[in-house]
């Protein structure tokens, strides 16, 4: 399909569309299928693996309250870390402040992600206020990946020591879905990166807050 090449281009080497165009429904769909026919298998295999023997702190929210679980997974999440970590893609200087100012909502107890984070939005702004271009590609991956390696705080008291090699194949989920993501973001603006966030969010959330029975989680 097209669109397919078009992805596999941009990932090749990264562009910016100014100004922005919208992203066209069919677009919208055909890369909502994408990213939930590759990562709903993927959650399948991880569950065969293994992966219920770590406790989320997102199914003990929805235990306790569904409705707020639902209220973060598809509103706040998407409002806070698309600015977060797809707003600076444009290596703007205004961006980047705003993506640093706003990465202290990440910090939790597990802290190390976050000033991973914090530390590579410094070091992005320390380079355009020098003068040189980082390089767009190896932005896009890194805060993709640091999108994943931030979700870690959703597992509870997970020890990073014992289980260092369970990290990658935790944090794929979210790294794929940051990839699809920064292309939205930077070929159609971050308002449509929010948008799709929150629509994938609510494909996942809503079929649980009224089917899944807490009791049985």
């Amino acid at each position: 399909m097209e669109l397919l090449s078009y992805l596999k281009s941009f990932f090749k080497n990264p562009t910016i569309n100014e100004p922005y165009t919208p992203l066209p429904w069919k677009d919208f769909v055909v890369l909502l299928v994408l990213v939930l026919i590759t990562i709903i298998p993927y959650s399948f295999f991880l569950e065969f693996l293994g992966i219920d023997q770590f406790d989320h702190k997102l199914l003990d929210l929805l235990k306790k309250n569904k409705w707020l679980f639902a209220f973060l997974g598809v509103f706040l999440a998407p409002l806070i870390e698309e600015p977060i970590f797809r707003l600076h893609l444009d290596l703007k200087k205004s961006s980047l402040w705003w993506s640093l100012g706003l990465s202290i909502l990440v910090i939790s107890e597990l802290w190390y992600p976050a000033a991973l984070l914090m530390i590579y939005l410094i070091l992005l702004l320390i380079m355009v206020y020098r003068g040189v271009q980082p390089n767009r590609k190896y932005v896009i991956f890194i805060s993709a990946a640091l999108f994943g390696l931030v979700h870690m705080i959703n597992y509870t008291g997970f020890d990073f020591g014992k289980y260092f090699y369970w990290v990658p194949f935790l944090v794929a989920i979210q790294f794929f879905l940051g990839l699809i993501l920064s292309y939205i973001r930077l070929k159609n603006g971050i308002k449509w990166a929010i948008i799709f966030h929150g629509t994938y969010n609510a494909i996942l959330v809503i079929p649980a807050v009224y089917f899944l029975d807490p009791s049985n989680l």
